[in-house]
């Protein structure tokens, strides 16, 4: 059984969703150069909750970091009870190893309109 300290997930989970803060962040900088003139405006007002988005991101990354501080080592977390918690593989391999580069798939930044 492979296991990880709770102040090691801790504090790979915080770098993630700092990560996808930093995305939250790019997508509200985006919405400021869209034309919305002709938009509804209760969409527009949907927009405005991206920028609440990389708030919270950004507030529970900080949290998690701290949390990961205060901790000291924690209890050992068994590494596949958290990965079979989850569904993408790419938090799948960071739960396993911290440490690793993870690629993203080659179609991660593709435009995929629906």
């Amino acid at each position: 059984m492979t296991t990880r300290t709770t102040a090691d997930v801790l504090a790979t989970i915080s770098k993630d969703v700092a990560d996808l803060a930093s995305i939250a962040h790019a997508l509200d900088n985006l919405t400021s150069e869209l034309d919305l003139s002709g938009a509804d405006q209760s969409k527009i007002r949907d927009l405005q909750r991206v920028d609440a988005l990389f708030q919270h991101l950004d507030d529970i990354a900080v949290l998690l970091g701290n949390m990961s501080n205060m901790i000291g080592a924690g209890p050992d977390l068994n590494v596949q009870d958290l990965k079979d918690s989850v569904r993408l593989d790419y938090l799948k391999s960071r739960l396993a190893n911290a440490d690793q580069s993870i690629e993203m798939s080659p179609d991660a930044g593709a435009v995929n309109l629906f």
